[in-house]
């Protein structure tokens, strides 16, 4: 039986270089090495330690995968929202066993600016993706694998993400194609008290198969592994207005190390800590991170979903970051359309101030500043960070 690939997430160490404008911070990384091969698991280690190093300096990558042996083939690559990368150096390599652990050293630019906006997560609905290409799932009868990768985005968004989370998994397959998508999002942000929907499709799940090999299609699988594709075609919608913000295609591959007959349980621990599945995580944390820089400068706001005795409830909680004594401003959004019909919003901010004034996991109690009165609200206004 195959060994599995595993991160293992260590602390990021800082240290500081000569230079008054750059950074150095050092990280480590480890993965296992599964049959034999060491060039991958130094591939994914290094991978890791980078991860980490931009996580903990507050800068974000557009791409951690460019790989080459386990370096990246890039001297410099673009980092989002706060810092540039301009050097990375390995420090150490070590085998103990099937472990590798690798050590690098990151230099990173931070910028000046930085996004007041991403002092609140942004909530996020989904659902589970369906299948554009569905005998693709034939090879492992693995028809229902849209169920618990909504469930493996939903964790990673929990564990990678700095600027959003997702609050709720849809029980039912939504489709990013479905005409009149953007009422549908809206309408799904608004039951499930969301800011955000993020909607995805398995668009291929096909195993590629080498042109030699097709004449001897049957003994190929049962002396060599096959290689599984992996794209997910994902699209951010704003929950309360219906724009597009994000429309991409994911794309990956990872081993198929199963027989050509076996059907999968697409729940068991056997496919998701297999190659393959350790693949599709890889996409996932790419939709992570792309949805996460796209919301980072974003501001994040609330619903009411209670008006009672001079206080307000608000779905936004200690998930979001949200602190006892923070100062909220409550707005209205209205639509209106222009001559030509195209739609329009406008806000309307309240003039009264509020308090938190207690906090839980999800929601918020608030009271207005100074005892005023609060007046006109009502459920499904919105608060936002003064």
């Amino acid at each position: 039986m195959n060994k599995f690939f595993n991160y293992v997430v260590l602390a990021a160490l800082v240290s500081f270089s000569h230079s008054a404008s750059a950074i150095w911070f050092e990280a480590t990384g480890q993965a296992v090495i599964n049959n034999g091969n060491k060039p991958l698991a130094r591939q994914e280690a290094t991978q890791e330690a980078i991860k980490q190093a931009l996580l903990f300096s507050g800068a974000s990558v557009t791409s951690v995968q460019r790989m080459a042996q386990g370096l990246l083939q890039d001297d410099r690559f673009e980092v989002r929202a706060s810092g540039e990368v301009s050097n990375i150096e390995l420090i150490n390599e070590t085998y103990n066993g099937d472990i590798v652990t690798v050590s690098i050293r990151a230099d990173i630019f931070p910028q000046d600016t930085q996004c007041l906006a991403a002092d609140y997560k942004k909530n996020i609905v989904t659902a589970w993706l369906p299948m554009s290409n569905r005998h693709q799932a034939t090879i492992g009868n693995i028809f229902d694998i849209g169920k618990p990768m909504a469930g493996v985005i939903k964790e990673s968004f929990n564990r990678y993400a700095r600027y959003s989370h997702i609050n709720h998994v849809e029980p039912f397959y939504f489709s990013p194609n479905m005409p009149d998508i953007e009422r549908k999002a809206m309408d799904m942000a608004r039951k499930k008290q969301a800011q955000f929907v993020l909607l995805n499709e398995i668009e291929n799940l096909s195993v590629d198969i080498p042109e030699d090999k097709y004449v001897d299609y049957l003994t190929f699988w049962d002396n060599e592994s096959a290689v599984r594709n992996i794209a997910i075609h994902t699209k951010l919608i704003d929950g309360a207005t219906g724009e597009l913000l994000m429309d991409n295609v994911f794309r990956g591959e990872a081993e198929w190390p199963f027989d050509r007959f076996e059907t999968l349980d697409v729940n068991s621990g056997k496919l998701w800590r297999s190659n393959f599945g350790a693949g599709i995580k890889r996409v996932v944390q790419n939709i992570v991170q792309e949805v996460d820089e796209r919301l980072s400068c974003l501001p994040a706001y609330g619903r009411i979903i209670q008006v009672s005795n001079n206080q307000l409830s608000a779905n936004m909680g200690s998930a979001q970051g949200v602190k006892q004594g923070d100062q909220l401003k409550i707005f209205q959004m209205r639509q209106f359309f222009n001559v030509d019909g195209s739609p329009h919003y406008q806000y309307e901010i309240h003039p009264t101030t509020v308090q938190v004034a207690r906090v839980f996991h999800d929601h918020a109690i608030l009271r207005p500043v100074g005892a005023v009165p609060l007046a006109n609200i009502q459920p499904n206004d919105f608060v936002v960070r003064q």
